[in-house]
């Protein structure tokens, strides 16, 4: 997952006060919520599935992952 929008602030591994941090925990949650981009490729291009967001396709993720620790 990643989001090209982030301001200079929120990004910055050098700020980390409390407004900053909180605002981070924001951006994850909203991550979360935005649908899986996958690469097409035929065109090179991230389009948007309709099938699942990033939150579910980690928890698809978790239960395929952590039974086998």
């Amino acid at each position: 997952m990643q989001d090209d929008t982030l301001s200079r602030e929120v990004c910055s591994v050098d700020i980390a006060t409390k407004t900053n941090l909180e605002d981070l925990v924001k951006v994850g949650e909203r991550l979360l919520k935005k649908p899986v981009l996958r690469v097409n490729l035929e065109s090179g291009l991230s389009e948007p599935s309709v099938k699942e967001t990033n939150e579910e396709a980690l928890a698809r993720y978790e239960a395929i992952v952590l039974p086998r620790l």
